[in-house]
């Protein structure tokens, strides 16, 4: 046993501090989510539930009441995957308030939301509106337009990803230059301004934004 854990502690340190945030964004997540989950199952109907458990039902909801006018037949099947990805990207942006690195700072993490999201959508098309009907939409309006139809697919996953990237690279960077610039000045605004501004605010937007587009991308592909 002692071993498994020393082969366990050896692989994470080897691993960059992008992917080890990450890493540490999933297991906040597994455990919050558990943690309310037991809750949950313990509220009494009859009274409102309280605290972060009330938060939690309440984001849930929100996100539930979203999707049904986007996915009017099929929103069932895809507000689990939309919520976890939702939590996961906002935490994420979020991680550098523990002094972590942000996981989407990281090109592969972020490629890697892009990979879901193309997966996603092609595995999702094909099985709810079966392979011809997914064909004549690639054919459409006519067969001449396949190449361009076949680039929208690989672009949009692609762009959301980078999208996500460039606006964690562009907050990293300007919070350097401010530290650079305005001294120890710069470090008492980052801490108290800057950080709360774009790691809060920004950081959920961002993830709400993300949201929006994968499931209004998703929606094309699997609606009517």
């Amino acid at each position: 046993m002692n071993d498994f854990f020393n082969a366990l502690y050896h692989f994470y340190n080897g691993l960059s501090s992008a992917i080890k945030a990450s890493v540490v964004v999933f297991i906040i997540l597994i455990v919050m989510t558990t943690v309310v989950g037991l809750r949950v199952q313990k509220l009494d109907y009859k009274k409102t539930p309280k605290g972060f458990t009330f938060l939690m039902i309440m984001l849930v909801d929100m996100i539930n009441k979203m999707m049904i006018p986007i996915f009017p037949k099929h929103h069932k099947k895809f507000q689990p995957l939309l919520l976890t990805m939702f939590m996961y990207l906002l935490f994420a942006n979020w991680a550098s308030l523990l002094g972590l690195t942000a996981p989407l700072s990281n090109l592969n993490i972020a490629l890697s939301m892009s990979i879901i999201v193309f997966v996603t959508i092609q595995v999702s098309a094909l099985i709810i509106k079966k392979p011809k009907v997914r064909a004549q939409n690639l054919l459409s309006p006519n067969p001449l337009f396949l190449p361009l139809n076949l680039i929208g697919e690989f672009s949009t996953p692609f762009s959301m990803g980078m999208r996500l990237f460039g606006n964690l690279m562009s907050g990293s960077i300007l919070a350097i230059l401010i530290y650079h610039f305005t001294s120890y000045l710069g470090i008492l605004f980052g801490a108290f301004i800057l950080h709360p501004v774009f790691d809060i605010f920004f950081g959920a937007i961002q993830a709400y934004v993300f949201l929006n587009l994968f499931s209004i991308f998703l929606a094309i592909a699997v609606e009517d």
